[in-house]
């Protein structure tokens, strides 16, 4: 094979150039872009112009939303999905980015009806996509079948590996659901804080303590109460009521008394519900328990002859198990009203808090409403208290709006007031934590605990963001009212109890609470992504770069042999390593190999040389001969084998004056069994597949939507080997002269 040799810097930067792709303009719109955002866009680019699709992870608080404004600014019909709570931010950034699209809200897109067209879809906090089965994924897949598609999302994992696979499904379609964890991870480009060591100066972006607990009493007597409650009766298509009902209640317990007393009120009142049903012979099932209307203490009783239609023969045992959980709960009702209530821990804790940083702005998050009104109820006579649910927010005066509340705590918000007006604490329901700049505040304090490290995240990154004016974030929680090792018995009790439920009715997921840790943490496969990434920048070098014809080949003095190449085609780079184990292109050997590759130019032979040329040539052809076979074993392998079957019978079985007509066609409409849809269009491809056509009609349709929807390059050109480094063990190397070796 013919090669060109350079130095070892130009081939590291041909590298770096092709896997990070260009930085771009420094501005977009009157906002300016920081290093690490313009290195994401360059990167992003990259990959969107390979499978038209790409997911941005960076950490909250780094600038997402202008890194993908910056990435879409060419889009002719920009569309933005987002919770319906971020409509007016996205509204503002569209203006600082001179930009305009069409906003689309989660929730528009579950209630169902047209959505608009586009060549660009914007899906901002994504993991709201994470469940193929709702209306609502199904939507935006169809949104999505013919336009580039940039995923935004700081937590994408957020229960189990399979989110980040349904997300990446919206471009990659079924492939997502069998590609390898590397594979999957080269579609997503995440930065923590700590990467923009290499591309930003300090304090960009502030530091964040370690979480601090704070305790607030002991209440293990009650809890050991909450986890003995007799089970209650599910509804009618409920399935096991136990151990789920047992854990909502100690979430609520953990959170504040407030919310578990109204929860415990809530069970009541279902249990009331239950029992008038009973007495009729009736068994109502959720939708229809909706009939009887709880709300602020009050229930409305229905009819039960009208509201539940499902008959019961022997009801009488299933209204003994529905008594003994009613007493139960009067009897936990009864309890609280006569025992400490450790809310007020709860909020003297705060106010320590808060004494500690008289100069910085707190939000405080919590899962339950009720535990925001409560301990709101106890501090707001302190001045500078607000808070905020999903029925507005609230301060010292009355009502206010919910924008009106959080510009005091967006950039400068605060510091345009006067002192006695300023809101110095927002007590605020989780409904905070997604897509909300509150810079202006420097502590975080978690009143309960977060659902998912996720979450956690989430919360603390809604003050830790770049443009702060705070060197530190400071991060607070309040320790559940019960020693450690209690905590943790009653977890795997609970968790054992859930298992076998999800045996028996098919519960799914991580559902208990992370007990004692708060920080999310990246899958093995973002992580090296993120590290090969970071590597790479460092060899970015513009006057470094090769500009000799591919493939262009360097050695370097390693303390192992091997290999590092990339592999490029039309629209698509590959890194692949040999460290005597096989060529791969598994992140971990790319990034072992890259971390060896940054030694001084070494002269090798020619042999050595076409030797690592052709195994990258051998792995080459066996992977893109595997990739059908991989492709033929996902979900929708049946309608592909159904197309290719019906093209082979045409071309086999046309008429031999039609065949010049026909095999052309059929050559072309292969490409449909072969290629990667998102998952919209990959709806449609099953539909095709059935289709009753006229032969040549069929043919046509089916290679018209290849051309259409088909998000990588499956015409035939072949990845070829762009660079190749050549590791020569140190033993075996002597230092290079002047100039290429």
């Amino acid at each position: 094979m013919n090669y060109s040799r350079v130095e070892a810097s130009a081939a590291r930067a041909r590298i770096a150039r092709a896997w990070l792709g260009a930085h771009g303009q420094a501005t977009v719109g009157t906002i300016t872009l920081h290093a690490h955002q313009r290195a994401a866009a360059g990167r992003l680019r990259a990959l969107l112009a390979d499978t038209r699709g790409a997911m941005l992870a960076d950490a909250v608080g780094l600038g997402k939303t202008y890194t993908a404004l910056a990435v879409a600014r060419d889009a002719a019909r920009l569309v933005i999905v987002a919770p319906a709570s971020l409509r007016a931010m996205w509204r503002e950034a569209l203006s600082a980015a001179g930009a305009t699209a069409t906003f689309v809200s989660f929730q528009a897109l579950s209630r169902g009806g047209a959505t608009p067209a586009a060549d660009f879809v914007i899906v901002d906090e994504a993991h709201h996509a994470r469940n193929p089965g709702t209306r609502r994924y199904r939507r935006l897949a169809s949104l999505c079948a013919d336009a580039s598609v940039l995923l935004l999302s700081a937590t994408p994992v957020h229960n189990r590996a399979g989110d980040l696979r349904a997300q990446l499904a919206l471009f990659l379609g079924e492939r997502a659901w069998v590609v390898s964890e590397e594979e999957l991870a080269r579609h997503v480009v995440k930065r923590d804080a700590a990467d923009l060591e290499n591309t930003e100066p300090a304090g960009v972006l502030p530091t964040a303590s370690d979480t601090r607990w704070i305790d607030v009493g002991d209440d293990v007597d009650l809890l050991r109460e909450i986890v003995g409650l007799p089970a209650g009766v599910p509804v009618q298509d409920g399935g096991d009521a136990g151990a789920l009902v047992t854990l909502s209640l100690v979430r609520q317990w953990a959170s504040s008394r407030a919310a578990l007393r109204a929860a415990l009120r809530r069970r009541l009142a279902q249990a009331t519900a239950l029992l008038a049903a009973f007495a009729e012979g009736r068994y109502p099932t959720r939708a229809q328990l909706h009939a009887w209307c709880y709300a602020d203490g009050a229930l409305q009783l229905a009819f039960p002859q009208l509201a539940a239609d499902h008959v019961v023969e022997r009801p009488e045992a299933l209204a003994a198990d529905a008594q003994r959980h009613a007493a139960g709960v009067q009897a936990l009702l009864r309890r609280l009203a006569h025992a400490p209530d450790p809310d007020d821990a709860r909020a003297d804790a705060l106010l320590r808090i808060r004494a500690a940083h008289p100069d910085a702005p707190m939000i405080v998050f919590a899962e339950f409403a009720a535990t925001v009104n409560a301990l709101y109820a106890r501090l707001r006579r302190y001045g500078g208290v607000a808070m905020l649910t999903a029925r507005g927010g609230v301060v010292a005066g009355g009502p206010v709006s919910r924008r009106e509340l959080l510009a005091q705590l967006g950039p400068s918000g605060a510091r345009e007031r006067a002192p006695a007006d300023r809101v110095t604490m927002l007590i605020a329901t989780d409904l905070l934590s997604e897509g909300v700049n509150l810079q202006e505040a420097a502590i975080v304090v978690h009143a309960d605990l977060p659902w998912s490290p996720a979450r956690g995240e989430q919360r603390v990154g809604r003050v830790r963001r770049l443009a702060s004016r705070h060197a530190q974030v400071h991060v607070y929680a309040l320790r559940p009212p019960a020693p450690a090792e209690e905590l943790l018995q009653m977890e795997r009790r609970l968790r054992d109890k859930i298992a076998a439920a999800a045996r028996a009715v098919g519960v799914r997921g991580t559902i208990m609470p992370r007990l004692f840790g708060i920080a999310a943490h990246s899958p093995p496969m973002l992580r090296a992504q993120t590290a090969v990434t970071a590597l790479l920048d460092g060899w970015r070098s513009p006057d470094r770069a090769a500009t000799a014809a591919a493939p262009i080949v360097a050695a370097v003095r390693a303390e192992r042999g091997g290999m590092l190449a990339l592999l490029t085609r039309p629209g698509r780079v590959e890194l692949v390593a040999d460290l005597g184990r096989g060529v791969s292109d598994a992140l971990d050997q790319v990034l072992d190999a890259a971390g060896r590759a940054a030694g001084p130019d070494v002269p090798v032979a020619d042999a050595a040389v076409d030797a690592a040329l052709a195994r990258v040539a051998d792995w080459l052809r066996d992977r893109d001969s595997l990739a059908v076979v991989e492709l033929a074993s996902t979900g929708p392998a049946r309608a592909r084998r159904r197309l290719l079957h019906r093209i082979d019978a045409i071309a086999s079985g046309s008429p031999r004056h039609l065949r010049g007509r026909y095999l052309p066609l059929a050559r072309a409409a292969r490409r449909a069994a072969t290629s990667t849809f998102g998952a919209g269009a990959e709806r449609v491809l099953r539909e095709l597949a059935e289709a009753r056509m006229p032969d040549d009609a069929w043919l046509n349709a089916v290679r018209t939507f290849a051309d259409l929807h088909a998000r990588d390059d499956a015409d035939g050109t072949p990845s070829a080997i762009a660079v190749l480094i050549v590791l020569v063990p140190s033993a075996w190397a002597a230092p290079a002269a002047a100039g290429p070796p």
